[in-house]
């Protein structure tokens, strides 16, 4: 009886939290465009298994050139909340968590302030590279161009086992990912990682904007394992690699450079 209520009470929870975004709670002041929070401010930390809510607030511009200059005196139509994603793709539905909007088929239209809601329980104990990622719908010369996809990347959410402080130490002790060699790279890369068990790990590399490049998996052993990659057929640039296993991830950077 005790878990139902408290399951009740959770998702009684996660209603009310959805239903209290109000676009005009947040004042952008006298700017023409905005997302808030934005990377510097961060997104709330959660806890593993409990209830979790973040507000993003929108001031949706009325021209695209606010979101990309190669489209300066393009006006918008409008700007839909396509997804809130992590890892360079990943739906945070993987994570427990769900998102809502006011209103709620999450299209705004320009010049006008919105909000979406990100709420749910927590699932996994890590650091998540998180993407908000937009469709924007614009005009030119009177008529409708194609749908522009466009992310704000950058934001980073943190979820901790909150009721055992320990285990994230426990758990970061039994896993270790080294530095990457050579970086820069040219043709291939070493990606050296260290493992407590024996454990399947997942790798994914995204570039500067979010976009996952690669992904695969492997079977990693107890004790120091190697990744081998080959970069030759990536372009030239700044790129992140994620290690997985679990619960237990970790993100380093990586420079190919041809």
């Amino acid at each position: 009886m005790k878990k139902i209520i408290l399951s009740i009470f959770a998702f009684s929870s996660i209603l009310t939290a959805s239903a209290q975004c109000t676009p005009s709670d947040y004042d952008f002041g006298a700017v023409e465009f905005g997302v808030f929070p934005d990377v510097a401010s961060g997104l709330a930390s959660g806890c593993l298994n409990e209830p979790y809510s973040q507000t993003i607030y929108f001031l949706v511009p009325t021209d695209a050139g606010a979101l990309d200059s190669a489209y300066t005196g393009v006006p918008i139509t409008s700007v839909t909340l396509d997804a809130i994603t992590y890892n360079g793709g990943m739906d945070v539905s993987n994570l427990g968590l769900t998102l809502s909007c006011n209103p709620t088929n999450c299209t705004f239209n320009a010049g006008g302030q919105y909000c979406g809601t990100v709420t749910g329980i927590p699932n996994q104990v890590g650091d998540f590279p998180v993407s908000i990622d937009v469709i924007v719908s614009a005009t030119f010369a009177g008529f409708p161009i194609p749908p522009i996809p466009f992310s704000f990347p950058g934001y980073t959410f943190s979820v901790a086992d909150c009721a055992n402080p320990n285990s994230v130490d426990e758990v970061e002790a039994s896993f270790e990912l080294g530095a990457v060699s050579p970086n820069p790279a040219n043709q291939s890369a070493r990606i050296p990682f260290e493992l407590g068990v024996n454990e399947k790990v997942d790798f994914t590399l995204v570039n500067m904007v979010g976009e996952r490049v690669l992904s695969k998996s492997m079977a990693g052993k107890r004790g120091e394992n190697t990744m081998n990659l080959d970069v030759s057929e990536l372009p030239a640039g700044i790129y992140l690699y994620t290690l997985q296993s679990g619960s237990k991830k970790s993100t380093r950077k990586l420079v190919v450079q041809h």
